[in-house]
């Protein structure tokens, strides 16, 4: 094994899971480790913006809607005084962790259309089984180019509030 995108994605192959139509290849950050360490979300689409010109970047943060979505629902909900504060500890806690996360879409040669995420803990890309291998290797470059760790593959992805 080289590293290259082909070995990386072999995994996944080898075990034939027809029923599974994306692979995460993402770097995640575990926030329990001892490992002192964060992306900078607004930082990784200006980069990933260089890489990939044509890429469509969705400026919202999903997180922040998600929080004031779950705060609005907290309010509005019956429930005892402190239990509401603690669901609004909770989902407060759960934005500082995560930060930003913001959405992307990578658009490749024959319409082929990658999406993908950025949050302080993890960058990732959602990506169809069937895409060829060039395009493969050009996300794991870019992820590669952030120089915060090694791209994992898996068939669960630590996507974005608010994902299909």
């Amino acid at each position: 094994m080289d590293g290259s995108a082909a070995d990386l994605f072999e995994d996944l192959t080898i075990l034939e899971q027809p029923q599974m139509e994306d692979e995460y290849l993402q770097i995640r950050f575990d926030y329990w480790d001892d490992f002192v360490g964060a992306f900078e979300p607004s930082k990784v689409l200006r980069l990933l913006q260089q890489f990939f010109t044509d890429a469509e970047i969705d400026s919202t943060d999903h997180q922040r809607v998600q929080l004031l979505r779950e705060i609005e629902h907290w309010s509005q909900t019956e429930m005892p005084t402190e239990q509401r504060e603690s669901l609004v500890r909770q989902s407060w806690g759960n934005y500082q962790t995560n930060g930003p996360t913001y959405r992307f879409v990578i658009l490749f040669a024959a319409g082929r259309r990658v999406s993908g995420w950025s949050r302080r803990l993890t960058v990732g890309f959602r990506v169809p089984v069937d895409l060829p291998a060039e395009n493969r290797e050009q996300l794991l470059a870019f992820l590669r180019s952030l120089r915060m760790g090694e791209p994992v593959l898996s068939d669960a992805g630590d996507e974005e509030p608010g994902s299909p």
